[in-house]
């Protein structure tokens, strides 16, 4: 049985960002065709499945300027259009496909700044085309320059590790500025008394 992986998108004015998530892809047989078609045929996932993605893009696109590169949870693949405009859609009018999403972290409004993504090192020399299929200089061009796993916990502000809970320690010792105002328990029955009369 051949599964269909799940890919995302986004585009700029000149090109359209694609990326399969498929991890340990093996064997990948990549196609692209300046009609503006896309095919992918690999064995990857934990299951160690065999995948298919064959695209038909909404427009042509120049295969020969295209790139790609193979990671080690990902296919990404900067496609770059016949045309610079923005197009409608990725797929022709009435194609729809439920594996298919946009990529909000690389997507750009037409009215944006039409920078390109940073792919933090990613390696896509040789793949030009239906070319060389070399590996990636590592995960550090997915990761957003974020420094791994500890890079990124350590961004989320408040949490740095949880070690030891700072500014927590000897809680019953410390005297609690806010209580001086409060009535101590057994008044509270007697103050509740003499409002209901």
């Amino acid at each position: 049985m051949v599964f269909s992986p799940v890919f995302k998108w986004a585009e700029r004015t000149d090109k359209v960002y694609i990326t399969i998530e498929l991890e340990d892809v093996k064997d990948p047989q990549i196609e692209l065709t300046d009609e503006g078609t896309l095919s992918f045929k690999g064995v990857g996932g934990t299951t160690k499945h065999e995948y298919a993605l064959d695209l038909k893009l909404y427009k042509g696109i120049k295969k020969d300027e295209s790139k790609w590169a193979i990671g080690e949870r990902h296919i990404v693949f900067v496609i770059i259009k016949q045309e610079e405009e923005y197009w409608e859609r990725l797929l022709p009018t009435g194609v729809k496909m439920n594996n298919c999403k946009v990529d909000w972290d690389k997507w750009k409004d037409e009215d944006e700044d039409q920078t390109d993504v940073d792919f933090g090192g990613m390696d896509f020399g040789g793949m030009g085309g239906a070319g060389g299929m070399g590996g990636m200089g590592g995960m550090e061009g997915l990761m957003g320059g974020m420094g791994g796993m500890e890079g990124m916990m350590g961004g989320m502000g408040g949490m740095g590790g949880m070690g030891g809970m700072g500014g927590m320690g000897g809680m019953a010792d410390e005297d609690d500025s806010d209580n001086e105002d409060l009535p101590d328990l057994e008044d509270a029955p007697e103050v509740i008394e003499e409002e209901n009369k």
